[in-house]
């Protein structure tokens, strides 16, 4: 399997390589007497070796990698038809839309046979708690999740459900100003389960007033995921392969208890994230270290119907 292990194997055996040139030709030269001293044959020898072993490992990566991106290649179109056909989805977005990513989850859902997504919203982030407890306290049904502090986690336990429910969506409706940056689909239609796309990472918070919009958005989204969950569908948070140490949300994605994929950009990772919306075995799948469960949860053969039999 590729890994970063692969990336990490590569530069030492370029490193291992110009510390070896360079300690030859200064042997050569004869310009530096102890250099040409110290590297005696049985040293040269050794490190001639360890090159050699080391681009063999670098090459047979190559050729694993490239056979497996083949396999996968090949058996995609197999593997992905049918397999969310007749169910929904919803993209929920923490934060503003990736348009890179929504494609990838796009897709996903296409190949898999699910269409279109069911329903799209992206938070407009960051949530001003001021504005939206005075909106929620000028209204008798609202006010019940209005908070004196910044903690909105019961207002996002019950947008959550809303995006996953049949009918309408009287709090998404209400909240509209404050809380949507983009909204699509419709509510007319139940979902079958969510991808999560966390792209509003907390800035510092420098003042105040900043430390509280940033408390007030991280716990209505964490509440949203909440409600998404409730409803025992799978849900589901992505990233790409670009998204390295601080941008990958991966960690928060565990914290939240939902599974992860974190190559959505990669033809196995569609794959990882289509098995999971078909009811897969839940957990954190990738090409990082964060993907402590593999590249894909399990494959199941799809049923006769399903897969064209």
């Amino acid at each position: 399997m590729f890994t970063w292990r692969y990336h990490v194997a590569s530069l030492a055996a370029v490193f291992l390589a110009l510390a070896v040139g360079i300690l030859l030709g200064v042997a050569v030269s004869g310009k530096v007497s102890d250099a040409t001293e110290a590297l005696n044959a049985d040293e040269r020898d050794r490190l001639r070796q360890e090159l050699q072993e080391a681009q063999d490992r670098a090459d047979l990566s190559d050729r694993g990698r490239a056979s497996a991106e083949s396999l996968i290649e090949t058996a995609y179109p197999a593997l992905m038809e049918g397999r969310l056909e007749g169910r929904r989805f919803a993209i929920v977005f923490l934060g503003p839309v990736q348009g890179d990513v929504r494609s990838d989850v796009e897709r996903t859902l296409a190949d898999a046979g699910s269409g279109r997504p069911g329903r799209l919203i992206a938070l407009d982030t960051p949530i001003d708690a001021q504005e939206l407890d005075d909106v929620l306290m000028g209204d008798e049904v609202l006010a019940t999740f209005a908070e004196d502090g910044d903690d909105f986690t019961d207002l996002g336990e019950a947008l959550g459900r809303e995006v996953i429910e049949r009918g309408e969506s009287p709090l998404w409706g209400a909240l509209s100003a404050q809380l949507v940056e983009e909204r699509s689909g419709t509510s007319s239609l139940a979902v079958d389960g969510a991808v999560v796309i966390r792209s509003w990472p907390a800035p510092p918070s420098d003042n105040v007033d900043q430390a509280r919009q940033a408390r007030a958005t991280m716990t209505l989204m964490d509440g949203l995921v909440e409600g998404l969950k409730s409803a025992g569908f799978p849900v589901v948070g992505v990233e790409t392969l670009a998204a390295l140490g601080e941008e990958s949300q991966i960690d928060l994605y565990r914290q939240q208890g939902i599974s992860s994929v974190d190559n959505v950009d990669t033809l196995a990772g569609r794959l990882a994230v289509a098995l999971v919306l078909a009811g897969g075995q839940p957990g954190h799948y990738g090409l990082k270290d964060s993907a402590t469960d593999g590249v894909t949860p399990p494959i199941e053969p799809l049923p006769a119907e399903a897969s064209g039999g």
